[in-house]
């Protein structure tokens, strides 16, 4: 029997992919562009200029989402891709950094319109039933579209500079492409759009409505908002963290480093697909504080021992393979907790403030790496961490029923 999520699967990791290509290729290409001294800040900015977006305009992302048919507008989407990669690709041809930049910015843009409509599109496609394994297959496909566009970008940087440029395009222009096909595929019984009259462009007056929204009609939702957000600073403040750390102190080549990092993509993936397996009919919130435990017990023992070579890759994908094991119980949550069109600017909400936590984990970063080192960075993420697991195990309901049902399986 045929996969009805299939399509949305493969567009959500063919859009993935382009951001982490792209936004990889400036962190290993774009850097030689400017002075030594700069290149940290052309790697903040590269995240920033994939972030803003998101705190930008996610107000209205899930307006839209509430408003407009959801498959079609993955489809507009979709076609504006091809037109952001020729800029990136024109961009990277004649090493203009600011052309690059706005590339970023618009798939960024891109994904901040598609993030609401993926989530809602999963229970359009596949029922309530499906919310778990079907928000955690959505996370093993974005992680797993991190995982090649991160180890391609280091492929593409390796390459003899004749030929790098033609790869490059081939890539981009490939995926994009891809994307548009397959969300043409995609299959949906939408329920009624909402007859909307203003549309929230106002960011900071957004939070502060949704907020009161949330501690009146969805209890316990700014609680999963918070986690899901901490995660989003972690999970950051570690890709940024892993560039320096792979090739400063562990001393290895891009391509290397590109590897590891789609490893720990693999890792956070696979966590992610067997949390919802684990779940199946259930919203597994005991994962959070099991799966969150055994995540700070890997980080720390990075900082503590310092490892190298194959020590360090088993720590850091146990550490990733756990955090998908505890991050997607708060997606499901938020499926099945939020009813109806609601979905979708629950999601915005929650994308608006998870970004706002990355942009913070960028300064974080160029602080703690630039005064302390790479190996410091992981102890910050190491207290980041507890404090996130400690804040929702205390005040996420359920916890104590949903562990005794893990201890059955």
């Amino acid at each position: 029997m045929k996969n009805k999520l299939l399509p949305l699967y493969l567009t959500n990791f063919l859009l993935v992919f382009d951001d982490n290509l792209l936004k990889s290729l400036i962190c290993f290409i774009s850097v030689y562009w400017v002075p030594d001294a700069y290149k940290s800040v052309v790697m903040s900015l590269a995240t920033g200029f994939l972030v803003l977006p998101f705190i930008l305009f996610s107000p209205y992302a899930g307006y839209l989402s509430k408003k407009l048919n959801k498959r079609q507008f993955v489809v507009y989407l979709k076609t504006a891709e091809i037109l952001t990669t020729l800029i990136a690709i024109t961009g990277f041809w004649t090493e203009n950094i600011y052309l690059v930049f706005l590339g970023i910015f618009l798939i960024g843009l891109q994904g901040t319109f598609f993030s609401p409509l993926k989530f809602a599109l999963v229970r359009d496609i596949g029922g309530e039933e499906k919310s778990s394994i079907g928000t955690g297959t959505v996370e093993m496909t974005t992680f797993y579209g991190v995982l090649i566009g991160t180890a391609a970008a280091g492929l593409l940087t390796d390459i003899d500079l004749r030929y790098r440029m033609l790869w490059i395009g081939a890539a981009f222009i490939m995926v994009s492409v891809s994307g548009l096909i397959t969300a043409l595929q995609i299959r949906a019984s939408e329920p009624k759009a909402l007859t909307l009259h203003i549309a929230p462009l106002n960011f900071i007056n957004y939070i502060i409505r949704k907020y009161k929204w949330a501690n009146n009609h969805v209890k316990g939702l700014n609680n999963i908002v918070l986690g899901l957000s901490l995660f989003w600073l972690v999970a950051s403040l570690i890709q940024l963290n892993l560039y320096v750390h792979c090739i400063d102190y562990l001393g290895i080549s891009s391509t290397k480093t590109g590897v590891i990092l789609a490893l720990v993509a693999i890792a956070i993936g696979t966590g992610s697909f067997v949390s919802g397996l684990i779940a199946k009919e259930h919203v597994e919130v005991g994962l959070i504080p099991l799966g969150g435990t055994l995540f700070i017990g890997s980080i720390m023992a990075i900082f503590i021992f310092n490892p190298k070579g194959i020590a360090f890759v088993a720590l850091i994908m146990l550490a990733a393979l756990t955090a998908g094991l505890f991050k997607t119980p708060m997606n499901a949550w938020m499926q099945v907790h939020v009813k109806g069109r609601k979905l979708g600017d629950a999601v915005a909400y929650n994308n608006l403030i998870n970004f706002i936590f990355i942009l913070i984990s960028a300064g974080i970063f160029g602080i703690t790496e630039s005064l302390y080192g790479s190996r410091a960075v992981f102890l910050v993420v190491g207290l980041l961490s507890v404090l996130m697991i400690v804040l929702l195990t205390i005040n996420t309901k359920g916890i104590k029923e949903s562990i005794h049902r893990l201890l059955k399986i």
